[in-house]
């Protein structure tokens, strides 16, 4: 069985709606916002743009991405609908580093900086959970620095369908019964978001359909066994 202190040691992959229990301050926020409507692959904002701005997902899928020099994508996060994405450059006041563009088609909300600010001084609960939701990626960002440094990528691999598949996990029930990653995802984005190649992940992904443990088809990827893929990689 799986216990309670691994699921601890994986709090940064649960992350509920970012106005969950504040009603009244998503109201708020909603009021000072404007609404957009985003096409998939249609891009948000890009590397270079002034961060100024910051995005409430309502529906859809987004992914945050750099491009290198050479041209090559690196994923950095998938945001999901109830996500907040911007946050870090709308708080510094700084250039965006990174790309953001709709996996699928996208409803949000943009809000800007000053209103933001404005908003975050009137209600601390909300202040708070910007502090958490910050601390819980910069976690997710230091666990994956640590996976490129002492895990193979058959491992980062099976981390990283676990994260994309449990990004909202609350309990131990959901890791009982087959679990979809919801996001559609080509093998060479999966392969730039644990730092390898599409090649060497070709091979771990058979196995793993090989094994049981996951369902491959053209639209999704099934985890067939997530308690015990939650068990191994928490070890």
């Amino acid at each position: 069985m799986i216990s309670g202190n691994s699921i601890e040691r994986q709090w940064h992959l649960s992350e509920k709606d970012f106005f969950w229990g504040l009603t009244s301050e998503k109201q708020e926020f909603i009021s000072l916002s404007l609404q957009r409507h985003i096409k998939k692959n249609e891009f948000i904002f890009l590397a270079g743009d002034l961060g100024d701005s910051a995005f409430y997902l309502e529906t859809g899928e987004v992914r945050i991405s750099r491009i290198d020099f050479l041209g090559k994508e690196s994923i950095v996060f998938v945001r999901y609908a109830g996500e907040m994405f911007g946050l870090a450059e709308i708080i510094g006041g700084e250039k965006r580093t990174c790309n953001a563009q709709a996996i699928t088609n996208c409803l949000l909300y943009e809000i800007k900086k000053n209103d933001f600010e404005s908003l975050l001084r009137r209600h601390y609960p909300l202040a708070r959970r910007v502090m958490e939701v910050m601390g819980r990626r910069l976690r997710y960002l230091g666990e994956q620095i640590e996976n490129l440094m002492v895990c193979d990528v058959g491992t980062r691999l099976l981390k990283l369908l676990i994260y994309l598949g449990c990004h909202n996990l609350i309990d131990l029930s959901s890791l009982d019964k087959p679990m979809i990653v919801p996001v559609k995802l080509t093998q060479e984005q999966i392969a730039s978001m644990i730092g390898s190649s599409q090649q060497t992940v070709s091979e771990p992904l058979k196995k793993l359909k090989e094994d049981g443990a996951i369902k491959i088809t053209r639209k999704e990827i099934t985890l067939l066994k997530p308690k015990e893929i939650f068990k191994y990689i928490s070890a």
